[in-house]
């Protein structure tokens, strides 16, 4: 029975790691090319540099609200859902920005994505194999990681070689990150979490 639980858990890891792949194959798309996009636009260097750093900023913040959150409410998936979904959805309208204003919106909101969703799907990862978490964690790190990396190799390869133009790749990328939306369904809340959100319901 328990060789059986860890197998629907292992599952877990798996999906999430096939959606950071994805994810991450998205997002490295954009962070070359988005300074030469907001430029083209009519954005400053100074105002560039902050965007980073907003970006950064919002997520790292959200990351701890949201970590409580999904704690407290006994929910990890909603959370995982909702911050792929905003990334997705805020990457999907940078590709049709045509004044910097609405993009540097757009990209610094993109990053919120992250804020809402890590703590709860590394959550996931931690409750689901309970017994092997570094491979666990192993794993997805290594198809984040990889994604990553192949992410910064498809900008370069469209831009300068292939000849796609920015608008293009970032739709490309917002697209990828939509692909990345799928496997989510078939992520299962971890048993040991709902019963340990149970107990604290019958406390308090």
């Amino acid at each position: 029975m328990k060789a059986n639980s860890q197998g629907k858990g292992f599952r877990n890891v798996i999906l999430l790691s096939i959606v950071s792949f994805l994810n991450d194959l998205s997002s490295e798309m954009i962070m070359p090319i988005l300074p030469m996009f907001l430029q083209s636009l009519g954005a400053s260097g100074q105002l560039i540099g902050l965007v980073g750093g907003l970006r950064e900023s919002f997520s790292s913040i959200l990351k701890v609200v949201c970590g409580y959150w999904s704690d407290k409410t006994g929910k990890r998936k909603v959370f995982v859902y909702w911050g792929y979904g905003v990334s997705t959805v805020f990457k999907l309208l940078l590709a049709f920005s045509k004044a910097w204003p609405s993009a540097v919106v757009f990209a610094t909101l993109e990053r919120v994505g992250k804020g809402l969703r890590t703590a709860a799907r590394d959550a996931i990862i931690a409750e689901s194999v309970t017994t092997r978490r570094g491979r666990g964690f192993g794993i997805h790190r290594g198809l984040e990681t990889g994604g990553a990396i192949l992410g910064s190799a498809t900008a370069f390869l469209l831009l300068w070689f292939a000849g796609f133009e920015i608008r293009t790749i970032l739709l490309v990328a917002g697209v990828t990150g939509l692909a990345a939306l799928a496997p989510i369904r078939f992520v299962r809340e971890p048993e040991v979490h709902r019963r340990d959100a149970k107990l604290k319901i019958g406390l308090a």
